[in-house]
């Protein structure tokens, strides 16, 4: 691996005059992507999850208001979707089987703070979290930044140690968990440039029917949406993430994602089903 320091940033950007495959914007079946994942365990290489996190903004963003502090898209502490107890960064640092190995500051003009998780699963798969949090004012930047890494426009890498953690188009799953900005800004349609099927999950208020469209032509395969308004809460994606690692089905997968919210919100499993879906 090429020497660098923790907080460099490797940036594979595209040139726009290049010309590229077309590739047709249509569902897919997920096989070829879960047999890469399980060559990638059983070859003992490491698993990357990356997660874009628009921070709550009362302000900002279409949301029914919160308060001062938890809907304040500048403050990384307090913030509903990052430093408060079901905030992504929070909750995972609260997690015994969860470890903290790096939390970066200022990343970019958009990104206030970068953390990065790690564990290694039963079945031996080790994981990596990393999980960006995007300044509540730059939806349309972190929404266009999750569909060009989607697409394979943005890859890049960070060097923590002696590993290089994966981020971007690099990550073997992207999820984006916040409010739905499409709800309030209609994004461009991106186009895949690599051809490469990766996993995507939206943890967002109805996300499926926003962005069903943007899965097929940036070749990403939805494993998991949602149908309904929900709270975008840490617990939902580790949820996902863990039963993922461990190889579950599709739509066991789906089901752990809505019985750690039925468990939370002390609702049935069973009602609580039909807020996520899986697949097209």
């Amino acid at each position: 691996m090429k020497s660098q320091t923790d907080s460099q940033i490797k940036a594979q950007k595209n040139d726009s005059t290049t010309s590229y495959q077309v590739f047709e914007c249509k569902t897919f079946i997920r096989d070829s992507i879960r047999v890469k994942l399980q060559k990638k365990i059983n070859n003992s290489q490491p698993l990357f999850v990356h997660i874009f996190v628009p921070l709550c903004d009362d302000i900002h963003q279409g949301i029914v208001p919160t308060n001062s502090s938890l809907g304040d898209g500048m403050n990384l502490k307090t913030n509903l979707y990052w430093g408060a107890g079901y905030g992504i960064k929070t909750h995972f640092k609260r997690q015994k089987d969860w470890k903290l190995i790096k939390d970066t500051l200022n990343i970019d003009s958009n990104i206030l703070e970068r953390v990065v998780f790690y564990k290694t699963f039963s079945n031996s798969a080790k994981v990596y979290i990393i999980a960006d949090a995007y300044r509540g004012d730059r939806m349309p930047e972190c929404l266009t930044d999750y569909f060009n890494s989607l697409a394979g426009i943005n890859k890049s890498s960070i060097s923590i140690g002696n590993e290089e953690i994966m981020t971007n188009g690099n990550a073997d799953f992207l999820i984006f968990n916040g409010h739905n900005g499409l709800m309030d800004v209609r994004m461009p349609i991106i186009n895949t440039i690599d051809g490469i099927q990766r996993d995507a999950a939206v943890i967002a208020c109805a996300s499926k029917s926003y962005f069903i469209e943007y899965f097929k032509c940036t070749r990403s395969y939805p494993l998991i949406t949602t149908n309904d308004l929900l709270p975008p809460e840490a617990y939902v994606a580790k949820a996902i993430i863990n039963s993922w690692a461990l190889m579950k089905t599709d739509n066991e997968i789906r089901i752990s994602a809505s019985d750690a919210m039925a468990t939370v919100h002390h609702k049935s499993k069973k009602a609580m089903h039909y807020m996520f879906s899986t697949g097209w």
